[in-house]
């Protein structure tokens, strides 16, 4: 065991290479799950849409990291958390909240050490620079691609799929019937279940364009519209009951 352990602290502490720069700690690609204890959360209202908050707790590993693996106890950091928390109020003072988006490592102090591993000002610099691409990458992306920081296409969102469990994706799997999943790998279920839920927005999305262009029609043009498609009872609809009953027909046929 203490053997196995002291092979864990060498391939963390190792130095290792992403995108042609040196690191060392735990890899690229590699996760953890935490629990967090019931916090403090506190926030000021700012402007209409501004709060600043703080939020205070300790929060322990959901396993067990092996003897003598990882940073040392007293090591420091300062991380920059951009995400997008969605809120379901549940009662008067309760409600369900989860937060979906990425952290910045923007430095770190070492134990026992007073400094910490770069300057106030170059933080800053590295703050500006993760909030730029926070800003390019939205700026880039697909109108129908979903980011962490939106809302959109929200009924067929799923919360935290990036760090689901390839047993729980497999279910995911399952339930919305994609071939091939018990050959998949992670990487292969987690493709698969975004190419089903992206499909599935964009028909919504056709679906939603088409609604809206029935609107501006008279009642005498989604009569035609409904006669075209032998909807019945139709001679005898209001305008509104014409434009609801055709509706319904647009998301079916999505």
């Amino acid at each position: 065991m203490a053997e196995k352990n002291k092979k864990e602290d060498e391939k963390y502490n190792m130095l290792k290479e992403f995108e042609g720069s040196r690191y060392s700690g735990m890899k690229v690609g590699a996760s953890h799950k935490w629990y967090y204890d019931q916090g403090i959360w506190r926030e000021r209202k700012v402007t209409p849409e501004e709060w600043d908050v703080y939020y205070e707790t300790v929060k322990r590993r959901a396993g067990k990291a092996p003897e003598g693996s990882g940073a040392p106890v007293g090591t420091e950091y300062n991380w920059l958390i951009i995400a997008h928390q969605r809120v379901d109020k549940l009662d008067a003072n309760s409600y369900m909240t989860c937060l979906d988006g990425k952290k910045f490592k923007v430095a770190h102090k070492r134990a026992g050490k007073e400094k910490w591993s770069i300057t106030e000002k170059t933080q800053r610099k590295k703050v500006i620079q993760f909030l730029q691409k926070v800003i390019e990458d939205l700026e880039a992306a697909d109108e129908n691609e979903q980011v962490p920081y939106t809302v959109g296409g929200e009924q067929n969102r799923i919360y935290g799929l990036d760090h689901k469990t390839k047993t729980e994706l497999y279910e995911m799997a399952s339930e919305r019937e994609i071939p091939n999943r018990s050959k998949m790998s992670r990487e292969e279920l987690l493709d698969a279940i975004r190419n089903v839920t992206q499909k599935s927005d964009g028909q919504e999305n056709r679906a939603n364009g088409q609604s809206e262009k029935l609107k501006d029609k008279t009642k005498g043009e989604l009569y035609q519209i409904a006669k075209r498609k032998s909807i019945p009872g139709r001679s005898e609809m209001k305008k509104e009951e014409l434009l609801k009953v055709l509706k319904k027909e647009t998301v079916k046929m999505s």
